[in-house]
């Protein structure tokens, strides 16, 4: 069944802006975001004995218009599998599809 197969995830993104060279610390903006797509599917021998994927990572498929902000490099997703750090991100050519590296925290 193909519902079992869509998962939910959410992330809180925390980025330090405006750096204070006089407290020497930054601003830290909370950013969350939510989604839902095929989260845990598999690499191939391919790709993991070619490409430096390793045979731990999924591969998510999201559908854009299902994410709520658009997914960044290192950002770690929260899902019922646990926390998920995103390593790579590549979009369709018709930018309607995100394909996430994920990898276990």
């Amino acid at each position: 069944d193909l519902a079992d197969a869509i998962h939910t995830f959410t992330c809180e993104r925390i980025s330090k802006t405006n750096w204070d060279p006089k407290t020497e610390t930054y601003v830290e903006v909370k950013e969350n975001y939510s989604g839902r797509g095929v989260l845990f599917g598999s690499y191939s021998q391919y790709e993991i004995q070619t490409l430096g994927v390793l045979a731990t990572d999924k591969k998510a498929t999201v559908l854009q218009n299902e994410v709520t902000m658009t997914p960044k490099i290192e950002d770690e997703w929260l899902t019922a599998l646990g926390s998920f750090r995103v390593i790579n991100i590549q979009q369709d050519p018709a930018n309607t599809i995100w394909k996430c590296q994920l990898r276990k925290v």
